[in-house]
């Protein structure tokens, strides 16, 4: 016959087992995003199911004096493009294979009419691991900017000299934005003086490594959560058995109900009876008579 025990862990483990299944599966998009610089189909979705188009409109369309961007029934989503920046070992000058880190971002030129109107940026939020809008830069010349990345190109945001580039396969750098950068014609990345960040720091990301430490505490909370589950019944009972309260007084009525075992006395010498010693002591044996003459 199954413990009360068993019978409470196991339906447990399996349902918690089933959460720790589901959890992986919402976290994917996340993981899949710090993986490669492509862009995610629910990322795609957000742009041209006119999600993001609804969101801008709510954040940045017109208040009530009329001040905002008109996001009409003509307003168009252009290319999608992974963001990018330099990594920490490239600014350091050290010779590396990943002179770039992903980011947990995206960025989309936005059109209306036809006409640039600026650029969003789409990120996947750790806390619900679903797309939404970042921010907006009403600029057209930088909506202009970003629709011409060559193609197979990686996008880079320079943050310390406010310059976009576009690094291609064969290591050449094509200037988007040039910020201070100085940069007007393609050249190759071993001849760019990188600046690191303000305040010396690197502008280096995470490379949406907030959705990946969301999974793994995700997982880890799921595998204590089974692990207490597991001890609880067990810790229960003991303590329910700690605290139950000890009848001295049940222990001292059973002790003198019990029946009492004789125990011989001992029997002083002056207490024996006469006729036990007489008894006792031995016959005195008769003389033989002598022989005659």
């Amino acid at each position: 016959m199954p413990s009360p025990r068993s019978a409470i862990a196991v339906p447990l483990a399996a349902f918690l087992a089933t959460l720790f299944a589901l959890a992986l599966m919402l976290l994917a998009p996340a993981l899949t995003a710090s993986a490669d610089g492509s862009v995610p189909s629910e990322v795609a979705s957000y742009a041209t199911d006119g999600t993001l188009v609804a969101q801008l409109n709510d954040v940045y369309g017109p208040d009530a004096a009329g001040h905002g961007v008109d996001f009409d029934d003509t307003t168009k989503v252009g290319a999608i493009s992974r963001v990018h920046v330099w990594s920490a070992a490239l600014i350091a000058g050290q010779h590396t294979d990943h002179p770039i880190d992903l980011r947990n971002e995206w960025v989309v030129p936005i059109t209306i009419g036809d006409a640039p109107v600026g650029l969003a940026t789409i990120w996947i939020n750790p806390a619900s691991v679903r797309p939404e809008l970042a921010s907006f830069d009403a600029d057209p010349d930088l909506a202009i900017a970003l629709a011409a990345v060559p193609e197979g190109a990686s996008v880079v945001r320079d943050d310390a000299s406010r310059a976009w580039l576009a690094l291609g396969a064969d290591g050449i750098v094509t200037t988007l934005v040039a910020g201070s950068t100085g940069l007007s014609t393609p050249v190759p990345l071993d001849e760019i003086a990188l600046l690191p960040a303000e305040g010396g720091s690197s502008t280096a990301a995470d490379g949406g490594g907030s959705g990946v430490t969301l999974a793994v505490a995700v997982v880890v909370l799921l595998l204590l959560v089974i692990v207490v589950a597991l001890a609880l019944p067990g810790l229960l009972r003991r303590r329910k058995s700690a605290d139950e309260p000890h009848d001295d007084a049940a222990d001292v009525a059973a002790e003198d109900a019990a029946p009492a075992q004789a125990v011989p006395d001992e029997v002083a010498p002056d207490e024996v009876a006469p006729e036990e010693v007489e008894t006792a002591k031995p016959k005195p044996r008769k003389a033989k008579p002598a022989p005659k003459g």
